[in-house]
């Protein structure tokens, strides 16, 4: 069984990356499966400060929001990520985005930015160009994670469901 996390970092609700991740999740259940979804839209989560006291003191975040804290909790808990955003001025929404500059936070913690973890891609767009957002996640490569797939593009949900079902 894997711990999935999905960082969800569309603004809509019920939009077309919501079905993308609905179908992702059954699969990924229905192979037994762990899946915990943040909604970052509702989610107390501020920017980074750039301050670099994470960088300097390998004690966290100095940012004490609820939101952050709960996704730093989950990042510890999953060996998986997902990454779901609909495509914003070619890239990944400004939530999303908000959410992995603070990551960087977790990752200075002492122990995690070596911890291996697999990545996926989930992203939606109205004028089909996934040039950018697909070079923005490239960051799993520099993390040494694994890319483990993408869905690009709006009812790929058979698409979704089977990728979240190969996860084992």
């Amino acid at each position: 069984m894997k711990k999935i996390l999905i960082l969800n970092g569309s603004p809509r609700k019920n939009g077309s990356t919501a079905s993308l991740i609905k179908a992702f999740t059954d699969g990924a259940a229905a192979s037994g499966n762990e899946v915990r979804e943040a909604y970052i839209q509702g989610m107390d989560i501020k920017n980074c400060l750039g301050c670099d006291v994470c960088m300097k003191t390998h004690k966290g975040c100095v940012q004490k929001d609820n939101g952050m804290a709960k996704i730093y909790e989950d990042l510890a808990w999953c060996d998986t990520i997902v990454f779901a955003s609909p495509v914003h001025f070619a890239y990944m929404t400004a939530q999303l985005r908000a959410v992995i500059d603070r990551m960087w936070a977790w990752f200075n913690l002492p122990g995690n930015f070596g911890a291996k973890r697999k990545a996926v891609l989930i992203s939606t767009s109205r004028g089909g160009d996934y040039t950018a957002i697909i070079q923005q996640y490239g960051m799993y490569a520099m993390l040494g994670w694994e890319d483990i797939g993408h869905i690009l593009g709006a009812g790929k949900e058979n698409e979704a469901k089977a990728l979240g079902a190969s996860i084992k």
